[in-house]
Parts: structure tokens; C-alpha cells; sequence
């Protein structure tokens, strides 16, 4: 088809380009837990609604594709297939005559949206390998993946730099060197976008290295000056707009040093600040892209004004896309332009950025398709991808008395202490018991440690001792730590069979900072794949050597932590 004209569209239409809703929405009529039959549209229904809100992009949610949401959200399960959600994709965006973008955050591969897709080793894994082409490689990897399950738009790369108390740090390449993180960014991009899918920077204008708390939950702050923003972070994003980005994600931090007026006695969020997102993203940093919400879903925005107040601000801001709007917000847009408070030219530009990145990634030629690829095939080669970049970046935090690597023959017994608030570590850890298993071990998992007792009882029973410990975001919600539970396993851990104890972190890389400083070898794996853990076991039974170049400092400073 023909890419349209602004002249040839209705209002309606071009305000639809910039609404990314819910997919839960488009199911559900009410946003209620749980798929009971009263609650969910009939296609038809589906229809009707899809061509009222008109949006220009749909967002591809866990388990809530093809089987017309017949899991309980609550239970997060991944119930599609890659090839079930593009046929799905495919049928219910025919009731456009503009196709739209489908899009998700797929960070570190798509594996927790589609069963059949790969589970890629994180942002802080590439800046450890530091190797712009395995970046690239990877991107491009995961971009087909993404293509056979219908998939354009991928909200990654994470380039901002956050707090060392917060999980934002598990997502940045090298925030010690923003030269290099510009490099290994725009690699990834390239990947990413030269397979027809939209790759993201995010979050504008970033964040404060000192702010611990989450905008996730409430209001957040940027507290730096103008000068030392560009400086960190800054012309981090400058480079990726140069390096050709096609989106780019704004944040719900406040950043009084650009915008200091105040709504309800609180800093005004960069979403809904035209200072931050006009004035200085879009004139003064020339991005000529789609500027993206970050949900606005999140505590520190959809608490702060009610929300038809909230879209008008959005949108006067100049952001492009609203990412998670509620049912009637065309309606809402629509009234706000006839009325006045949203000019038609500001609708004009989002609906315009829109369509050009639709151009770019192919969506109006001749016998473009949504699904490309079959995930059977594509997988292993970008497994393939995953394990090089894993060897390359496996950090070898420390090792205090030499005593890597271990000779695997030696090795008979194996226990590995899972430490996490994640209900799925015990599964997850199975790729690395495999792998001591290929090697002639006996190897249990155990979830924590009870007692004095409970250690000597493994210490004695243990050739070597592996602490897994694994922290994400929201996982547990808040500061990245153990609590509890989890944690009392530390109050008895390496008291008993330290010199065969080895800790890793399969996610925040300040674990051995923060809570196992008493192991005496410690490795920084940065993600729960399992070519991370091959390269894991590789490593620790000298079979490749530690490589990676940790993107984070190891030994920081703990006033300014």
C-alpha cells in the first residue's frame, strides 16, 4: 500500500498513530484479574473497539495472543508461540487500512513473551565483551526473532545511566566510558533496525546516579546540572540520535536543571514537560525519530493529574506515541484539538514521525508481512550468538587465594545454593546443573541454607559449592537485594567450605558488594541464560578463561553507592 498523506487522514486517524493501548484492553472490557467469560470481547467486539481507538501500534504481552487471553494475567505465564501470536497479530490488525506497529520490551531477547524464542544475556553482558560486532550480531538476532512472532518494535537499548542502588544498572553497557557505551549502543541498533524492526533509546533524559528510589512507584528526580548531564549522559543520547536510532523512550524523572516548574508541589516529569521533550530532545538535540512514552501507567505520572488532564499534557509535550493509554483517549485527544487545548499541528508531527518510521522499516511496500522466519531456525544461531558474547563477557569478579580454575575430576559432588526471590530460580538454574552433570558431577539444588548445621551438612557432602544468586528488576520489587529468608542463607553461608565456594550473580553485578563479600572467588555472569551458564562452568573448570572487562565498578566507593 500507499504510505498516506497527512491530508488524507481524519483526525481520528492521524491521533490513532499515536496511541499504543494495552493489549489486556483490547481483550478485556474491564481491567479486572482473571479471563472470565463475561469479561472478555467477542472478536466482533474486538473489532469495534480496535477501530475506535485506531491504534497505530499494539503491544505484544505475555500470554495474550492467539488463545484470546485464556490465562489469568496474575500467573504471568508464557502461553504463545512465536508462529501462534503472528497469525493472531496478523488477523486482528486487518481491521486497519494503516498497519501497526506491534511492540514490546524484549531487553535481552523474547523468551519470557514466546515459549519458543531465546533467552539472550542482557545489555551487561555485551558492555563486558565489549565488541561492537558481536553487539551488532546479537541485535540482528534477536531482531528476526522478533520479526517470525510479528513483532517491529523493539523498546531497547537501555543507554541511560542509573543509580548502583538500582536495578537500572543491570541494563547499561558501560557507564564508566560513555565513548564506548555510544559505540556498542549504535552496533546494536544497527543490528537491530537493519532487519526492519524499530530499536529503542531509553529512558530521556536518564538518570541520577544517587536516586535510589523507582518511578515505577513514585516520583524519581534527575538532580545533576545541565553541564554534567551532557557530560554523563547527555551525549550518550546525543550519539545515538547521530548513530540513527528510529525511537527513542522518555522517563518519568523529574529534571529540575531543564524544568523546574512544579505540578501539586512536585517536579514536573520529563514525560510531561515540552522542555525536556520539545525543546531539548527534539530542537536543540535535532531527533527527528518517535519519541515514545515510558507507561504511563507507572506511580510517578498516572497519580499525579486526572487522566484526561494527564494525556493533553502528554501530548503538548511532544511525545509521539503514548504508551498504555485507556480506552477513549482518541476521544479524549480528539476533544482536546477541537476545543483548542492540543493544536492540530502537534497531532500533525507525532501522526508524521509515526508513519516515516513505519517507511522506514518497509510496513507500506508491496507484499510486506508481519511474520518473517520460523523460530526453529533461528533460535540456534542466535544461541550461538549468546554463548560467544557470554565467553567473552563471564567477569571474574575476584579469586583471592587462586584457587580457580578447579580440576572438573576431582569435582564428584556438586550443591548449588539458589538464592533469589524469583519463584522460577530453581528452573532456570537447570541448564547449569546440566552442565556440571555433562561433566561427570553429582549435582543437587538446594533453596537456601537454615542453619550452622544445614552448612556443615553441605560442606561436608560438597566438592565444590556454587552460590547462584539471581536478582532483576522487580524481582524482588524495590532496591535489588535479598530479604528475609533469602538473605538469612548469608548469615550461615561460607562459614563452613569457603575454599570450594564460588558466589555468582546471574543478575545485579553489585551482589558481591552488597551481600557476598565473603566469598573469596566471586563471578559476574549478569544474566539466567543458558549460554551464561556454560560459559559459567567453562570457565570455573578452566576450560575458556575469564575475558570479560566488567562495565561497572567493581570496588566503588560507599559514600557515593
Amino acid at each position: 500500500m500507499k504510505k498516506p498523506l497527512i491530508s488524507e487522514l481524519t483526525l481520528e486517524e492521524k491521533v490513532g498513530q499515536m496511541l499504543l493501548g494495552y493489549q489486556w484492553d483490547i481483550h478485556r472490557k474491564t481491567r479486572t484479574l482473571g479471563a472470565v467469560p463475561e469479561s472478555l470481547r467477542t472478536k466482533e467486539e474486538r473489532d469495534e473497539y480496535l477501530l475506535k481507538e485506531k491504534f497505530g501500534t499494539l503491544w505484544a504481552q505475555t500470554g495474550m495472543g492467539s488463545r484470546g487471553l485464556d490465562q489469568d494475567m496474575a500467573d504471568k505465564e508464557t502461553t504463545d508461540t512465536s508462529a501462534e501470536y503472528g497469525e493472531w497479530i496478523m488477523a486482528e490488525s486487518d481491521v486497519y487500512k494503516i498497519p501497526a506497529l506491534t511492540s514490546l520490551d524484549c531487553e535481552s531477547g523474547a523468551a519470557d513473551t514466546f515459549k519458543d524464542l531465546s533467552r539472550g544475556v542482557g545489555a551487561m553482558t555485551l558492555g563486558a565483551a565489549n565488541d561492537e560486532q558481536l553487539c551488532y550480531d546479537l541485535g540482528v538476532a534477536i531482531a528476526k526473532e522478533l520479526r517470525c512472532a510479528g513483532a517491529t518494535w523493539r523498546w531497547a537499548p537501555v543507554v541511560d545511566v542509573g543509580s548502583k542502588r538500582t536495578n537500572q544498572m543491570l541494563r547499561t553497557y558501560r557507564a564508566s566510558e560513555p565513548e564506548r557505551q555510544i559505540e556498542l549502543a549504535n552496533a546494536h541498533i544497527a543490528g537491530t533496525q537493519s532487519q526492519g524492526v524499530a530499536a529503542t533509546a531509553k529512558h530521556f533524559p536518564g538518570g541520577d546516579k544517587f536516586e535510589f528510589r523507582d518511578s515505577h512507584f513514585c516520583p524519581t528526580q534527575l538532580n545533576t546540572n545541565y553541564d554534567e548531564w551532557w557530560e554523563e549522559q547527555g551525549r550518550i543520547f546525543q550519539g545515538v540520535i547521530d548513530g540513527g536510532v528510529y525511537s527513542i523512550m522518555t522517563s518519568h524523572h523529574a529534571f529540575p536543571a531543564v524544568d523546574d516548574s512544579k505540578i501539586n508541589g512536585l517536579y514536573r516529569p520529563a514525560t510531561i514537560s515540552k522542555k525536556i521533550t520539545t525543546d531539548l530532545l527534539k530542537e536543540k538535540m535535532g531527533f527527528k525519530g518517535v519519541v515514545i512514552t515510558d507507561s504511563i501507567a507507572m506511580g510517578a505520572l498516572f497519580t499525579l493529574l486526572p487522566y484526561e488532564e494527564l494525556i493533553v499534557e502528554i501530548v503538548n509535550a511532544g511525545n509521539d506515541v503514548i504508551l498504555g493509554c485507556m480506552a477513549d483517549t482518541n476521544e479524549i485527544i480528539c476533544k482536546a484539538v477541537r476545543d483548542g487545548r492540543i493544536s492540530e499541528e502537534r497531532i500533525n508531527d507525532g501522526c508524521q514521525r509515526v508513519l516515516d518510521m513505519k517507511e522506514k522499516l518497509g510496513m507500506f511496500e508491496e507484499g510486506y508481512r508481519h511474520v518473517k522466519g520460523k523460530a526453529e531456525e533461528l533460535v540456534p544461531e542466535t544461541r550461538k550468538i549468546n554463548l560467544e558474547v557470554a565467553r567473552r563477557g563471564l567477569t571474574l569478579v575476584r579469586d583471592r587465594n587462586n584457587n580457580l580454575p578447579f580440576n572438573k575430576e576431582k569435582i564428584k559432588n556438586v550443591t548449588i545454593i539458589a538464592s533469589s526471590h524469583s519463584d522460577s530460580i530453581v528452573e532456570l538454574l537447570e541448564p547449569l546443573k546440566k552442565e556440571f552433570e555433562d561433566r561427570g558431577a553429582s549435582v543437587k539444588i538446594q533453596r537456601r541454607l537454615v542453619n550452622n548445621e544445614d552448612m556443615d551438612r553441605v560442606a561436608a557432602e560438597s566438592d565444590l559449592i556454587v552460590y547462584a544468586v539471581y536478582i532483576r528488576q522487580h524481582q524482588p520489587m524495590g532496591l535489588p537485594s535479598l530479604y528475609g529468608k533469602e538473605m538469612e542463607t548469608y548469615f550461615y553461608g561460607f562459614t563452613n567450605g569457603k575454599e570450594k565456594s564460588v558466589g555468582i550473580s546471574f543478575g545485579y553485578p553489585y551482589v558481591h558488594f552488597t551481600m557476598l563479600e565473603n566469598a573469596d572467588m566471586f563471578i559476574n555472569a549478569y544474566s539466567p541464560s543458558p549460554e551464561m551458564m556454560k560459559a559459567c562452568v567453562e570457565a570455573i573448570y578452566g576450560e575458556i578463561e575469564f575475558k570479560g572487562d566488567s562495565p561497572v565498578e567493581l570496588n566503588p566507593d560507599i559514600r557515593n553507592f
